[in-house]
């Protein structure tokens, strides 16, 4: 059953850190107020660096917190079902093909 979730849904884990949770994340870092960055741009090493580390963190949360892409009600299932069975790996080893 498990795995006729993970093969029969589109949803998936996804989350790209916005410019605010950056600009969060380094002033935390610097230990300075986000609004000292307000107006500024960041280094692109920095915005990569700290992009990384978001992402990092994200996936070290439990599944249902992570952030998903796709429908709602899909979203609940595949949450489920990756702690039972990696969406990644059983989406790579069977994959599904769209006539």
């Amino acid at each position: 059953m498990v795995k006729a979730i993970v093969l029969g849904t589109y949803t998936y884990f996804s989350y790209t850190p916005t410019d605010d949770e950056v600009k969060q994340l380094h002033a935390r870092m610097q230990k300075i107020p986000v609004a000292n960055l307000e107006g500024t741009t960041l280094p692109e090493s920095v915005v990569k660096d700290c992009r990384a580390r978001l992402i990092a963190a994200e996936k070290r949360m439990l599944y249902i917190h992570r952030h998903c892409k796709g429908d709602a009600s899909e979203t609940g299932l595949v949450q489920f079902a990756q702690a039972v069975m990696d969406l990644d790996e059983t989406r790579a080893k069977y994959p599904t093909y769209v006539y």
